[in-house]
C-alpha cells in the first residue's frame, strides 16, 4: 500500500486513503457484507434460503463453523441479503412473522451466540435488552424483527408464548422444547438447527432425519475438514491445527465431533453410509434393464425379512425391494414373497443357512415347505465378515469439493426403510461398564436388527450381474437350428 501511494499524485493519494477509510469503516458497520461462508455453510444457506422445508438441519462436527453461519442467517433474514451468499427467495423476501427465536445452552448463549450477533449485525441497527437474564435476551431490528434467545434448561411452558416466524436451534434441544416451538409455527414458519449430533440428540436421528415426510425435513452434513484451508472449500483452517484439535476428543465423541456423524451410533460399521448420496427415490425396474435377485432370512419368533436386488447393464446395484412381516403360516410367507417376485425378472434366490435344516419339531426344512409352494432357494453364503466388507465396499464413494469421483456400486430406494434402518444402526458390539476400557474390543458386530444387513451382504458376495433378456425370435431361431 505505501509503495502504491508514493508514485501517486497527491490528488490521487488523498482519494485513494479516502476510499480505503470508507472500506474500513464499512467492515466495521456492517462486516456481514464481507462474510464469507466455507463449501458447506454455503450449501446449508442455499437449503434454507430456498424455502422449501419446514425444518432444516446443518449436522457438521465441531470446527466447522455452524454458529457464525447461523448469526449471519438470522443477520440476513432480518435485514435482507448482505452479499452474493443469501441471494434466495427466503433471505430477500421472508414471508413469515417478523418474530424469531433463538434456542440453546446458557453457556453457548453467552459465549458464542451473544458474541456473534454483536460482531454480525450491522452497527447502530439493534436494540438488546436482557429483561432479567444474565445475557442479552431480547433483540429489535431497525428493519421490524423482534427475537429473543432461551435456554434449553428453560420449562417447556415457556416456549409457548408468542406465536413465531422462524426459529434457531444453535446445538441439539430437548423433545418437549422441539414441540413447543413447532407449535408456535401456526401462521407459517421455518426452524433451521446447526448442531454436532453427541450423545443426546438420538431424537433427532429419529424423529426428524429418519421419518422425514414429504420432504418437510431437509439436512446437511459436514466434517471437520470442511473448513480446512487445504482440504475443504474457502476453509479458515490449517490441517495441522485441526489435527491438533482432534488429537484432545474423548474416543466416544470422535464421531460427532470430527465427522458431524450421531454419536449415539458410536461404533458404526457402515460409517461411508449417506442419506443424501445413497437413498434415491424408486423409479421403474423394467425386465429389459435390470436383473433382480432375491434373498430371504426367515425367523420362528421375530419378523421374516426378504430384500431384493436390482442389477443394471452397468453393474450398479439398487435394492429395490423388502418384505419384513411376522406371518402365521408358510404358505402366507410365500404368498407375500411371490406377490413381490411377480414384479421383476427374477434371476435367482438365496436363504439362510439355517432354512435348510430341520428342527426337531418340523418333519421338514422350511426350504422344503417353501418348494411345495413353487419357491426354489439356494443356501446362502455364512461368511458374515467377508459379506460386510462387501457392503463397505459398494457403498465406498468419493467425492471431492462437491464434485462425485467415484459413484458408489449401490443405491437403496427410499422405500427399502427397514434396510436403511439397519444400516444406519449396524454396529460393533462392546463390553459395558467401567472394565470395558482393560478389554480388547469385541470382534463382531451386534447381534441384533441385522436381517436385511445379512440379506445384503450374501446377495453381494454372490456377486449378481445383469443379465440380458433373450428376445422370443432369439428362441425360436435356437430350437429351430437344434440338429436333435
Amino acid at each position: 500500500m505505501n509503495e502504491l501511494l508514493r508514485n501517486l499524485s497527491p490528488e490521487k493519494k488523498a482519494r485513494v486513503l479516502w476510499a480505503a477509510k470508507q472500506l474500513a469503516l464499512i467492515k466495521k458497520n456492517n462486516p456481514a457484507r464481507y462474510y464469507v461462508p466455507n463449501g458447506k455453510s454455503e450449501e446449508f444457506i442455499k437449503l434454507v434460503g430456498a424455502n422449501k422445508h419446514f425444518v432444516s438441519l446443518f449436522l457438521a462436527a465441531n470446527g466447522v463453523g455452524k454458529t457464525c453461519t447461523g448469526a449471519n442467517m438470522v443477520g440476513n433474514i432480518c435485514y435482507g441479503p448482505q452479499s452474493k451468499w443469501f441471494n434466495s427467495p427466503l433471505y430477500n423476501d421472508f414471508p413469515y412473522l417478523k418474530r424469531g427465536r433463538i434456542i440453546s445452552d446458557p453457556t453457548t448463549i453467552e459465549e458464542k451466540i451473544v458474541p456473534e450477533l454483536h460482531k454480525w449485525l450491522p452497527k447502530g441497527k439493534y436494540e438488546t435488552s436482557k429483561a432479567g437474564k444474565t445475557y442479552e435476551s431480547q433483540w429489535k431490528t431497525s428493519t421490524g424483527f423482534e427475537f429473543d434467545l432461551m435456554s434449553n434448561e428453560q420449562d417447556a411452558k415457556e416456549f409457548e408464548s408468542v406465536d413465531l416466524g422462524w426459529a434457531w436451534f444453535d446445538e441439539p434441544p430437548r423433545w418437549d422444547v422441539f414441540k413447543a416451538t413447532v407449535a408456535r409455527m401456526r401462521r407459517g414458519g421455518m426452524i433451521f438447527m446447526t448442531l454436532t449430533p453427541l450423545m443426546h440428540s438420538a431424537w433427532i436421528k429419529d424423529e426428524l432425519v429418519d421419518k422425514a415426510k414429504d420432504k418437510s425435513v431437509a439436512y446437511v452434513t459436514a466434517d471437520v475438514e470442511a473448513n480446512c484451508k487445504q482440504h475443504g472449500v474457502r476453509g479458515i483452517l490449517e490441517h495441522k491445527d485441526i489435527d491438533r484439535m482432534i488429537a484432545q476428543y474423548d474416543a466416544d465423541e470422535k464421531l460427532a465431533r470430527i465427522e458431524g456423524k450421531f454419536g449415539h451410533l458410536i461404533g458404526l460399521i457402515f460409517k461411508m453410509f449417506e442419506r443424501n448420496i445413497h437413498v434415491i427415490e424408486p423409479f421403474d425396474i423394467n425386465h429389459r434393464e435390470f436383473s433382480v435377485y432375491h434373498a430371504l432370512d426367515p425367523h420362528p419368533r421375530v419378523e421374516d425379512a426378504g430384500m431384493w436386488l436390482g442389477v443394471d447393464k452397468k453393474g450398479t446395484k439398487y435394492v429395490v425391494d423388502e418384505l419384513f412381516v411376522k406371518v402365521d403360516s408358510d404358505r402366507e410367507l410365500a404368498f407375500q414373497i411371490k406377490q413381490k417376485n411377480d414384479k421383476y425378472r427374477l434371476e435367482s434366490m438365496i436363504a439362510d443357512p439355517s432354512m435348510f435344516v430341520a428342527n426337531q419339531h418340523e418333519s421338514a426344512s422350511l426350504a422344503t415347505k417353501l418348494q411345495g409352494h413353487g419357491l426354489y432357494y439356494h443356501e446362502a453364503s455364512k461368511l458374515r465378515q467377508a459379506a460386510d466388507r462387501r457392503i463397505k465396499d459398494a457403498l465406498t464413494f468419493q467425492e471431492v469439493k462437491g464434485h462425485m469421483v467415484r459413484a458408489p456400486e449401490l443405491y437403496i430406494f427410499s422405500t427399502c426403510q427397514r434396510t436403511i434402518f439397519e444400516i444406519e444402526r449396524y454396529r460393533w458390539d462392546n463390553w459395558r461398564g467401567r472394565t470395558g476400557e482393560d478389554k480388547t474390543p469385541k470382534p463382531k458386530p451386534v447381534d441384533k436388527d441385522d436381517h436385511m444387513v445379512e440379506n445384503l451382504g450374501r446377495l453381494l458376495l454372490n456377486e449378481p450381474v445383469f443379465v440380458p433378456v433373450v428376445e422370443q425370435r432369439q428362441q425360436t431361431q435356437i430350437i429351430n437350428d437344434d440338429p436333435y
